[in-house]
């Protein structure tokens, strides 16, 4: 039997909420360092890094052993991408009681989304390869115009669900996702277990 829920939507951040994907995101970008002749990253420090999206990553990558190179930002974005977007559930797992909290939320009728700054591209490969997506009524990433902590990106998500931010939470990790649902005067949820200490 269905429970009632406070809320008619839940909006879930991906990385470092509901699944860790450090392990592949640290694979590829050190795919791509080692093209570059420099030294790569642990799991651990990209853990540290992630949250502004490819492009946040790539600079602080960059900025971190020497500089951005003659090839550039763009070489180096679409080189991460071509590591990363057919490698991206192979190391990465989805953490504990994930998926059984998603299929439980669905099953009682509350829309579900995921509002990340990871690209389109990387955010469907992800949702996809974890089966995900039959629960999802809305996977936006961080290259539609606007990021967390904007407010207006969990806004896409919550146009897309057709839910109010009054009936809906945001859970995440981060500050971005606390400021972003902040700014919609929605409640947020931050796990213990994520990457970013608040």
């Amino acid at each position: 039997m269905p429970r009632n829920h406070r809320f008619r939507a839940v909006v879930f951040d991906l990385d470092g909420t509901l699944i860790d994907s450090a392990p592949d995101i640290a694979d590829s970008l050190n795919m791509v360092m080692a093209e570059l002749g420099r030294v790569g990253f642990t799991d651990g420090k990209i853990r540290e890094m992630v949250g502004t999206g490819w492009a946040g990553l790539i600079d602080r990558a960059m900025e971190m052993t020497g500089g951005m190179p003659d090839q550039g930002p763009e070489w180096i974005n679409e080189r991460f991408r071509a590591h990363y977007v057919p490698r991206s559930t192979r190391l990465s797992s989805v953490y504990p009681t994930v998926i059984e909290t998603i299929r439980d939320l669905h099953g009682d009728g509350v829309a579900l989304g995921i509002c990340t700054n990871k690209r389109q591209e990387g955010a469907d490969a992800v949702v996809q390869g974890f089966g995900l997506e039959p629960f999802m009524g809305s996977v936006v990433g961080g290259d539609t115009g606007v990021m967390k902590p904007d407010p207006q990106h969990i806004a896409v998500v919550l146009d897309q669900l057709a839910v109010n931010p009054a009936d809906a939470v945001m859970i995440g990790d981060s500050r971005a996702d606390l400021d972003a649902a902040k700014g919609l005067d929605m409640p947020c949820v931050l796990v213990r277990y994520g990457y970013t200490a608040v």
